[in-house]
């Protein structure tokens, strides 16, 4: 069974969705990862329908002007109403968003303090200087077992500093370009800290937007990569979720 642990079947279209939900019944499980108030809403309806389709609420950088009070009352709601939801995120910092990095950091405080009180695990977007997410994630957390930071794309400077403090690192089909620094992270990453993920479908496969039927792709580079074979991979990135999902195996 093959789990991408951060997709955006909530950003694909209906038709799109439905096709990749009925082509990966019995293959696959899918956390849907949310970037604002809406997707939220979309990926709840949709994991509420399908038993292996769990929910990531989560508030992009991207989305920060649209954040407000009543947006937080409004996840404090979902929250409490619904059981299929197994993380927050993604959150995190981005240099690209159109709000400064303060706003960004008192967003992603609020959201830590609503997984923290729910237990839950976060799932972290970061695109800014790495000393900073860090520094905000050691306010909250003695460590990081309950962090994963998807989309990883940094080097093993960083990702040694993650593994020190035993959180979690997710790779995404970004491995298919070879970037150097991304494969030597990915060859350094212990087994013991690894999630695989498409980010789909906002990581482009030959220009084109991904599904997350493309989880399989992840796995086949990542196996190569490591040097392990696909069965290996699997069991490893199936205990690690476990670990930090528990929910999607009792099902």
């Amino acid at each position: 069974m093959l789990i991408d642990s951060h997709c955006h079947l909530n950003s694909l279209s209906k038709l799109t969705r439905e096709d990749v939900i009925s082509s990966s019944k019995g293959k696959c499980r899918f956390i849907d990862s949310s970037i604002d108030l809406n997707s939220s809403k979309v990926s709840l309806e949709t994991s509420s329908q399908n038993d292996f389709v769990y929910s990531a609420l989560g508030f992009h950088p991207f989305s920060g002007k649209s954040f407000s009070q009543e947006v937080v009352r409004e996840y404090e709601k979902l929250l409490n109403q619904n059981k299929k939801i197994v993380a927050i995120g993604e959150i995190g910092l981005d240099y690209k968003a159109d709000s400064s990095v303060e706003m960004q950091e008192d967003i992603l405080s609020t959201f830590i303090k609503l997984a923290k009180n729910r237990d839950l695990p976060i799932m972290i977007h970061n695109r800014w200087q790495d000393g900073k997410i860090l520094d905000i994630l050691d306010n909250f957390y003695s460590n990081y077992e309950r962090i994963v930071f998807h989309c990883f794309s940094s080097g093993p400077d960083f990702l040694a500093k993650i593994i020190e403090r035993k959180g979690f690192v997710s790779f995404s089909l970004n491995i298919l370009r070879k970037k150097e620094e991304i494969t030597q992270s990915l060859a350094n990453c212990p087994r013991s800290n690894l999630l695989l993920e498409t980010d789909s479908p906002y990581m482009r496969l030959s220009g084109k937007p991904s599904t997350p039927l493309d989880i399989n792709k992840t796995y086949k580079v990542a196996a190569e990569i490591k040097g392990i074979s696909e069965e290996e991979l699997e069991e490893a990135v199936s205990l690690n979720a476990e670990k930090l999902f528990p929910e999607i195996f009792r099902g």
